[in-house]
Formats: C-alpha cells, sequence, structure tokens
C-alpha cells in the first residue's frame, strides 16, 4: 500500500536519524520501498551503470545455471537509483543496497532475503554506521540459576546505585535471573577492560550459582 508506506517512512524519519528498511527492493510492482522512500526524501530515480553491469552478469550467470528460466526486462528496474545515494554493491543477488541522506536524515535500503541482507550489512551498512557514532557499546551477559530475581538484585544493589560505565541490568527469565553489563568506549578492547571487573565481582557474589 503506497500510501501507507509514504505515511509509515516519513513517522520514522521524522522520529529517527537513520532509519533501515529491508525487503521491496526487486522487480515486480509490488516492491515499492526504494521508490516511495525516494519520493518522500524528495531524489528522482536515475539509472545506476555500475549496478546494471553487476545486474547483467549475475542473471546471465543464472540463465546458464538455469536454462528453463527466462530472464524479463523488469529484473532492470532494480538499477534504477534515487540519485546521489550511496549504492551497495550486493554479491549475493541483484538488487543493490542504497543509503540516501538528506537533511541530517539517513534511510538504508537493503534486500529482504537473509542471504543478501545479511551479508550487506556487514560488508557495507556496519562500516557505515560505525563512522557515524565511532563510540563501541559491549555487553556481556551472566545467567544465575536457582535465585530469585529480587534477590539478584538485592546482592548487586550497592554495584547498580553507583554504576555508570559499565551500566548494569537484571532480566527475569524462566528459571533464571540474566545481569547484563555494557560498556562504552572507544574501541571494543577497551569496553571490554571496563566489563570485566564488574563481571569478575558479580561471579564472586553468586559463586556457583552463574
Amino acid at each position: 500500500n503506497e500510501a501507507r508506506m509514504r505515511e509509515t517512512i516519513q513517522t520514522a524519519l521524522n522520529r529517527s536519524d537513520v532509519v533501515i528498511l529491508t525487503g521491496g527492493l526487486g522487480p515486480t510492482e509490488d516492491d515499492l520501498t526504494k521508490e516511495v522512500t525516494a519520493e518522500v526524501m524528495g531524489m528522482k530515480l536515475v539509472e545506476d551503470r555500475h549496478s546494471r553491469k553487476l545486474m547483467e552478469a549475475y542473471l546471465e550467470q543464472y540463465k546458464k545455471n538455469n536454462p528453463q528460466r527466462k530472464i524479463t526486462a523488469n529484473n532492470y528496474k532494480q538499477a534504477m537509483v534515487p540519485k546521489g545515494a550511496i549504492v551497495l554493491d550486493n554479491h549475493n543477488g541483484t538488487a543493490p543496497g542504497l543509503i540516501l541522506e538528506k537533511k541530517g536524515k539517513t534511510a538504508i535500503l537493503l534486500p529482504g532475503p537473509p542471504g543478501e541482507m545479511k551479508p550487506m550489512f556487514e560488508e557495507s551498512v556496519f562500516p557505515y554506521l560505525r563512522e557515524k557514532q565511532p563510540e563501541i557499546i559491549y555487553s556481556q551477559m551472566v545467567k544465575i540459576c536457582g535465585v530469585g530475581e529480587s534477590q539478584v538484585e538485592d546482592k548487586i544493589l550497592d554495584l547498580i546505585d553507583k554504576q555508570q560505565n559499565p551500566t548494569i541490568a537484571t532480566y527475569a527469565k524462566t528459571g533464571e535471573v540474566h545481569i547484563r553489563v555494557t560498556a562504552k568506549a572507544a574501541t571494543e578492547e577497551d569496553a571490554k577492560k571496563l566489563v570485566k571487573p564488574v563481571v569478575k565481582e558479580i561471579k564472586n557474589r553468586f559463586g556457583d550459582y552463574v
């Protein structure tokens, strides 16, 4: 539903600096994510020659492996990209990923199939986001069994009361209580160093219940 999608994307961009959308980048009429997002952000669609070449090579190989399948012209709709967008190569499919930036807002469009979306996120989107937010957030979970949540909190209340970095949070699970220790630092190594003594202290206090 084009109108509903437009409204949803606009709402998301109004309240967030970065919006990530998955799916809807394919060749068929109901694949509207790119078109609607580009419209919302005021960006015209133009053909990206690099994406077109990658797509042609991919489809040619696909045709060789599946001679009974016909390659239809609508596939090349996927080579149309918003003008000025960062185009992310898709090494596992045809639809490129896209990063649209405008007026301090960013929309990141990824293909829906997990086999395409996950590697693209790891290869291209994660480094992009890391540059935008250079600090590392690192968490470690300590799982406690045989002690209730209120009892767990009571035993570490002094640590919780004075927490700054790292922070400590308790979560009640079925038959367990999880304590998450989270630190923020410039590097993962520095964050781990902050977490380590707190986790050690928690383990000391709960012993065999960990």
